[in-house]
């Protein structure tokens, strides 16, 4: 089943998400996908231009945590955070 937002250009297919945002006035472009992890709500996140690394929840503290080298600004974390955090909530 193919969910879809239109005003958050975001689209979950089962656990693949499209992304499209803008943050401080550079587009990013990409997708993620929900990956098998015993331990924590984990997804591959791939973006156009950037390296690949893996974002996850941890539920003991419900805090989002993210690969050591991803070298991002924390505002583009925030943003691929909220779409999952929205889509989450939909397929519940």
């Amino acid at each position: 089943m193919l969910y879809h937002n239109p005003k958050t250009k975001t689209a979950m297919w089962n656990d693949y998400l499209n992304l499209q945002f803008d943050v401080k006035g550079k587009t990013f472009t990409g997708f993620c996908m929900k990956i098998q992890d015993d331990f924590h709500l984990t997804y591959a996140v791939i973006l156009e231009d950037c390296h690949s690394f893996c974002i996850w929840l941890d539920d003991k503290t419900a805090k989002w945590y993210s690969s050591k080298f991803t070298n991002l600004d924390p505002s583009v974390l925030d943003q691929i955070i909220n779409r999952l955090g929205v889509q989450e909530e939909a397929l519940a």
